[in-house]
Parts: C-alpha cells; structure tokens; sequence
C-alpha cells in the first residue's frame, strides 16, 4: 500500500517558492549578524552648527569649500552674491564609501559560501525533491543576491570571474545531476 500523498502542483510549487525565499531571508539574516553594514551617521554625523558661508568657515567646521565657477557677478553691492558652497559631507564621504565597499565584499562571500552549501545540499538526495530543489534554487537566488551586493564595487575582471565561476558550476551540475 502506497503511503505517500500525491500534492496538487501549486502546493508543491508554493513549498518550493517558500523555501527559496526564507532560505535567502535566513541566509541574510546571518550576515547582518555576522558583518553587520556601516551606518551612514557614523561616518557622517549631522551637523549642528550654521551653513558656512566662505571657505574659512567651512574649513573650520570639518567640511570642504566649492567654489562656484565662473563666480557670478555682484549687481548690488549691498547684498553680497555668495561664491561658493560649503559640502559637509564630502570628507567623511570617502571613509564611508571604502566601509561600504568592504562591507559588500564580506556580503558577496558570505552569500556564495551559503549559497554554495544550499547547492550542494540541494544535490544530495534527501528524500524529498521538493527540498532539495528548493535547496538548489535557493543557492542559486543567494549567487544572485551575492553577487549584485558587490556587483557595483567589483571591477571588471572580478565581474567577468564571478559570471564564469557562477556558470561553470551551475552547468557542471546541470550536466552531473540531470542526465537526460
């Protein structure tokens, strides 16, 4: 006597969906508790003070003078035209960014090395095809996920490594496991 229960497709495939999407939820989770990401405000703190208005002023509230070029002519002398701006932001701007782009980078191993696992373990029969596709296909999202997290920090060697070590595996394993 047959035990095993015959499930309509969309429950299946809604099984099969869930698992992909909490997989990649779970998986970054981890992250954020592993390497958590740096916070704009700690690198640029909101300033207190007045908007400077010369270089001077600027200068000695941390931020960097722009002056406006060409700079605009005075109509009135009365009312003086101003020169430039003063950008804040500009000086801590550059600390924040390489936190970010390191952060990115920690993200995008982080993601393929789970991604990989959920692959793997996807491959290893379990007893439910149901999980283990889902396994596969989650490994396959958390590439996806990894690989767009520093897709914009990577230079183009590194993107074309990444898109080659990313189809070589995945057609290596459509070849080994599904031989039709």
């Amino acid at each position: 006597m047959d035990t095993t229960t015959q499930h309509p497709k969309f429950v299946r495939w809604a099984l099969l969906v869930g698992i992909v999407v909490i997989l990649n939820i779970f998986f970054s989770v981890v992250l954020a508790l592993l390497y958590p990401a740096p916070k704009y405000e700690a690198y640029c703190p909101m300033q207190v003070s007045v908007n400077p208005t010369t270089p001077s002023e600027c200068d000695a509230q941390g931020g960097i003078w722009n002056a406006y070029s060409p700079a605009p002519v005075p109509t009135d002398v009365a009312a003086p035209k101003p020169t430039g701006y003063c950008d804040m932001y500009a000086k801590c701007q550059k600390p924040y960014q390489a936190a970010s782009d390191q952060h990115a980078l920690y993200a995008f191993v982080v993601m393929v090395v789970l991604g990989v696992l959920a692959l793997l373990l996807g491959l290893v029969p379990i007893g439910s095809s149901i999980v283990s596709s889902g396994l596969s296909y989650g490994g396959v999202v958390s590439l996806v996920i990894g690989s767009t997290e520093y897709w914009g920090s990577a230079g183009n060697w590194i993107r074309l490594a990444i898109a080659t070590v990313g189809l070589a595996a995945l057609l290596y394993i459509g070849w080994k496991r599904f031989k039709d």
